[in-house]
């Protein structure tokens, strides 16, 4: 018999034994798939599984001292804005008191509403819409009232992506601006978005956390062996043909690493794999990201005297009786109702003071009119109500009289 193979694996040493070899100089670096493990000065190997667990990020030890970033993690940290002269709120109050007409539902139009109401529900009969008797039409109308706050928030955190090379945009190439003096603008005014913006000159070059410099990982499939027991022949290298006789197992015997082994597939029987934090390079470009975020910060107040659900009045399409923006807008005070000039008085001044980590680049307020309609009507010996709404004229008849959920399936 042949001598036994020793598959004995060398013993792994402690990760701090290991002391980093000098950062390789700037240019193009070349990957690191196939080299050998690293050793430590005793000749150990000194590895990381794919799957073994390590920091999510560098040491923060290990991150250059950057002025005016000094309490920077790799975790955001909102930065407030400085304080500035606010411009003084320049409303325009005129033509508050005015406003404009909205158009009356007639008998016909409301009967037409109820109709198209019943047509979108199965279990809702037409007859009741046909031949109820309209006893009186009530006119009002719904104010809706929303003020929009634009802000915009900075955050700054350490990050890191892969280094193949090139240039470093480091502190040696001057002071980095503060997070407040970077020129980043939104593209669009009452948008939510967010953009990613690298500090200028506070990039540094560092050893992988993950790979410990080394570009590549031990597979976590094969151990750094480069091949697994064969399934088929449970490692024996033989199987039995269909006449009973042994001979050599199909799906091993061509297995680089000898017969009752398999070619390690996840790491094409080398061992290691490339290692995804640093791509396969051995070193990260660190860096302080700037996050700036802009978000459209919205309240509003609704009054309606009839009945008529919030969530319906927001639906629908109405008249623009009062808008205005400015970089800070003042409360209404000359609004017909009284109850708008009191929400939107509230509402202002609680936006001035809910974003103090945010600066305030633009405000709007809107002041909406949706025409309401409540119909009173008669159908068999019965009393009850409906509402038309909005200028789309649409129905709402919570006590409808003719409702039948006989043959109805849920699909």
């Amino acid at each position: 018999m042949g001598k036994k193979q020793d598959t004995t694996e060398p013993t792994l040493e402690c990760a701090e034994d290991f002391k980093p070899s000098a950062p390789i100089a700037t240019g193009t670096l070349p990957r690191h798939g196939n080299r050998p493990p690293k050793t430590n000065f005793h000749g150990h190997i000194v590895d990381v599984d794919e799957n073994e667990s390590v920091p999510s990020a560098p040491p923060l030890e290990l991150m250059d001292n950057v002025i005016g970033y000094e309490t920077v993690s790799f975790e955001a940290i909102s930065v407030p804005p400085p304080l500035y002269d606010m411009e003084s709120p320049d409303a325009d109050v005129s033509n508050r008191d005015i406003l404009p007409n909205c158009p009356q539902v007639t008998e016909q139009e409301a009967r037409t509403a109820l109709l198209s109401l019943v047509a979108e529900h199965c279990c809702y009969g037409r007859d009741a819409a046909k031949e109820m008797a309209i006893t009186k039409i009530n006119y009002s109308s719904a104010f809706h009232y929303q003020l929009h706050s634009f802000t915009e928030k900075r955050e700054t955190s350490w990050a890191y992506i892969p280094y193949g090379g090139g240039e470093v945009d480091g502190i040696e190439n001057g002071a980095p601006p503060l997070p407040w003096e970077i020129e980043v603008y939104p593209d669009a005014l009452f948008e939510d978005e967010v953009k990613l913006i690298p500090v200028p000159h506070t990039a540094s070059v560092k050893s992988c956390h993950r790979c410990k410099g080394g570009g590549s990982l031990l597979c976590a499939e094969c151990h750094g062996k480069g091949w697994v027991r064969c399934l088929s022949c449970h490692g024996d290298g033989w199987s039995k043909s269909t006449s009973g006789y042994k001979e050599r197992c199909f799906y091993c015997h061509s297995s680089t690493h000898g017969h009752g082994r398999q070619d390690c597939l996840k790491c094409n029987a080398k061992g290691r794999v490339p290692c995804p934090t640093c791509d396969n390079y051995g070193q990260i470009q660190c860096f302080i990201q700037l996050t700036v975020s802009w978000k459209v910060n919205s309240a509003e107040h609704i009054v309606e005297r009839l009945s008529l659900p919030e969530d319906l009045v927001k639906s629908v399409s109405g008249q623009v009786a009062f808008e205005e923006e400015a970089h800070q807008v003042l409360p209404i005070g000359h609004f017909p109702d009284e109850t708008i000039n009191m929400a939107s008085t509230q509402i202002v001044h609680a936006h001035a003071q809910a974003f103090a980590d945010q600066k305030l680049i633009r405000q709007k307020q809107v002041v909406r009119i949706i025409p309401v309609t409540e119909i009173h009507y008669r159908w068999k010996n019965k009393n009850s109500t409906f509402f038309v709404f909005g200028f789309e004229n649409r129905a709402y008849a919570p006590d409808y009289p003719q409702k039948c959920c006989c043959g109805c399936t849920i699909l």
